[in-house]
C-alpha cells in the first residue's frame, strides 16, 4: 500500500529544517549525540575570517589577485607628498589606490582607505611606504610580478653596476604616453616661483660624488648612524631624505612621464627653513644653493670636522682672509712748566682747555689672518655704468671670469663693514680647492626701496680653466743630498 504525502506536511517540513540551519549559522553548531549527556559546541568560524584565510590559500597556491585589471596607470602620480585625501593627515600608514591615484589613510575597518575600497569598488591599493599591495576590503598581500613596474616608479632603486655605468648610458626611455626622454635630463615642473629650487637641484644632482652617495640609498634608509642625532637633526634629516629621493626620480629610466614635481622637496625646505623659502616667493640661489648645502651637510651625519659629510668631502675647500682695521688710539701730550711768576693765579677752565688740546690722536692698522673654510665663493661683478650710450641704451659690461677672480689673487683688497658698522679692507688668498667649485655672482643689492640687479655678463670659459695661479703654494724646504739620492728624475724636477 502505498501513500501519498500531504503537500502541507512537506513543506512545513522544510522550512523548519531551513530555520534550524539558519539557526546553526548564527548560533554554532551544536550536537547532541546523546539526550542525557551535555552538548558539545563546535563554534563556526566568521565569516571575515574565512575570508582572510581563503585568499592566503589562494596566494600559497598561487592564484592571481582578480582585480589587477582595473589597475589604471596613467592616473597614478607619486611626485605627491603622502597624505589622505579625506582626514589630510601624514604618516607610515598612506595608501594609494591604483584604480584612481588617490591617497587615503590606514587598511581595517571604519578607515578612510576601506571606505573608499567599499563605496567606489576600487580594490587594489599600495603602501606608499613600504611599496607592498593590499588588496581591500578582503585585506590580503598581493604578490604579482606584473607590479614590479610600479614599485620602480614608486621607488626607484640602483644597483652599484648601474651607478658606475650611469654616465654612459645613452639610451632614450619612453613614458607611458609614449613621450621619449633622457635619464638625468628631466624637467622639474615649475609650482609658482621656484625655478631657482629647480636651478639648484638640476646643478647638484649632476655632481657626480653627490649623486652617487644618494643614488646607492633607499627611501626607508636612514642617513644618520644614530637615533640620537637623527632626533634631534628631524628637519636638515627630512631634507636630505627628500632630496635624495627626488635625485634618484630624476635619473630613474622607469618613470611613468617624463617629468618630475618637487613637491616633497619644496614643502621640506619651506618647513626647515621656517617659511624663509617657499612657494610664490622668489628666492636668490645664492642664499639657496648656501643653505641647501648645510642642511645637506647635517642631514647625512656631517658635523664641525671638516670632512665629515659627502657634501663637505665634495664642496668644501680652504681660503685664507687678511683683515685690515684701523683703531684710533688717544695719547695724552706733557705739558711744559711754566717757571713764569703768577702763573699758578690762572684759572682752572683754563687749564683744563689745554688739557683737551693736548691730547693727540694715534690711528694705527691692524691686520689679522684667518683660515676659514667654504662651500662656495662669492664673486663681485662691477658696476653697470651710470650714463647711456650714444643710441640711448644701457651699457651692459661684459667682464672675463679672470677679472672677477681678482678678488682671490692674495693681493687686491676688498672693501666691507663689520657687523658694527666699522670700516675693514679684506685680502682673500685661496689655500686649498674642493673637486667641485661653485661660483656665485651677487647681482642683487638692497637699496632703500627695492632690490637691485646687476646685468653685467660674466664670460666663462667652456674648458682649460687654470685655477692654479690664485692658490697659495707653500714654500717646500730642500730635500737632503740622501733623500735626492733616492728620488727619480720627475721627483727632482720639482724642486728645480
Amino acid at each position: 500500500m502505498c501513500i501519498k504525502p500531504n503537500g502541507g506536511q512537506q513543506h512545513s517540513a522544510s522550512l523548519s529544517i531551513v530555520l534550524l540551519v539558519a539557526r546553526f549559522i548564527a548560533t554554532g553548531w551544536t550536537a547532541y549525540p546523546n539526550h542525557h549527556k551535555d552538548p558539545i559546541q563546535f563554534d563556526l568560524p566568521t565569516m571575515d575570517e574565512n575570508r582572510k584565510r581563503k585568499a592566503s590559500e589562494d596566494i600559497e597556491e598561487g592564484i592571481v589577485c582578480p582585480y589587477l585589471d582595473t589597475i589604471q596607470r596613467s592616473l597614478l602620480d607619486f611626485d605627491f607628498e603622502p597624505a589622505c585625501s579625506i582626514s589630510m593627515q601624514t604618516g607610515p600608514h598612506i595608501y594609494g589606490c591604483l584604480v584612481c591615484g588617490k591617497y587615503f589613510r590606514g587598511r581595517g575597518i571604519q578607515t578612510p582607505a576601506y571606505t573608499h575600497s567599499v563605496e567606489e569598488s576600487h580594490f587594489v591599493f599600495v603602501h606608499l611606504t613600504n611599496g607592498t599591495f593590499h588588496c581591500l576590503p578582503d585585506d590580503y598581500e598581493i604578490k604579482d610580478t606584473s607590479l614590479v613596474d610600479i614599485q620602480d616608479a614608486l621607488h626607484p632603486k640602483f644597483s652599484p653596476s648601474e651607478i658606475r655605468t650611469i654616465d654612459t648610458h645613452t639610451e632614450l626611455s619612453r613614458d607611458l604616453f609614449g613621450r621619449r626622454y633622457l635619464p638625468g635630463f628631466v624637467g622639474l615642473n615649475n609650482l609658482h616661483k621656484t625655478d631657482c629650487v629647480n636651478a639648484a637641484v638640476q646643478a647638484l644632482a649632476h655632481v657626480q660624488p653627490l649623486r652617487d652617495f644618494f643614488l646607492s640609498k633607499s627611501h626607508n634608509e636612514s642617513l644618520l648612524s644614530s637615533k640620537k642625532s637623527q632626533a634631534s637633526n628631524r628637519p636638515a634629516h627630512h631634507v636630505a631624505q627628500c632630496f635624495g629621493e627626488l635625485v634618484r626620480k630624476i635619473w630613474s629610466s622607469k618613470r611613468f612621464k617624463s617629468t618630475v614635481d618637487p613637491h616633497m622637496l619644496i614643502q621640506a625646505i619651506a618647513t626647515a627653513s621656517k617659511k624663509r623659502f617657499k612657494v610664490g616667493v622668489q628666492a636668490e640661489a645664492g642664499e639657496l644653493v648656501a643653505w641647501l648645502l648645510h642642511r645637506l651637510h647635517v642631514g647625512t651625519g656631517g658635523g664641525r670636522k671638516a670632512g665629515s659629510s659627502i657634501v663637505h668631502k665634495t664642496f668644501q675647500g680652504k681660503v685664507r682672509v687678511t683683515t685690515s682695521e684701523a683703531k684710533r688710539k688717544r695719547l695724552e701730550a706733557k705739558a711744559e712748566e711754566d717757571d713764569r711768576w703768577g702763573s699758578e693765579d690762572e684759572g682752572a677752565t683754563e687749564q683744563e682747555g689745554l688739557k683737551m688740546n693736548d691730547q693727540e690722536v694715534l690711528v694705527e692698522i691692524e691686520e689679522t689672518a684667518t683660515d676659514t673654510h667654504f662651500l662656495q665663493l662669492t664673486l663681485d661683478i662691477p658696476e653697470k655704468p651710470l650714463f647711456r650710450d650714444e643710441d640711448g641704451g644701457l651699457v651692459i659690461p661684459q667682464e672675463p671670469l679672470v677679472s672677477v677672480l681678482k678678488k682671490f689673487d692674495g693681493v687686491t683688497f676688498s672693501d666691507a663693514l663689520n657687523r658694527s658698522g666699522v670700516a675693514q679692507r679684506k685680502r682673500y688668498q685661496l689655500l686649498k680647492l674642493p673637486d667641485y667649485l661653485i661660483l656665485h655672482l651677487a647681482r642683487f643689492k638692497d637699496n632703500r626701496y627695492t632690490k637691485e640687479k646687476n646685468p653685467s655678463i660674466v664670460m666663462f670659459p667652456v674648458k682649460n680653466l687654470d685655477l692654479g695661479e690664485y692658490v697659495h703654494k707653500e714654500k717646500q724646504s730642500l730635500p737632503t743630498e740622501e733623500q735626492i739620492r733616492g728620488m727619480t728624475v720627475r721627483q727632482v724636477c720639482v724642486f728645480v
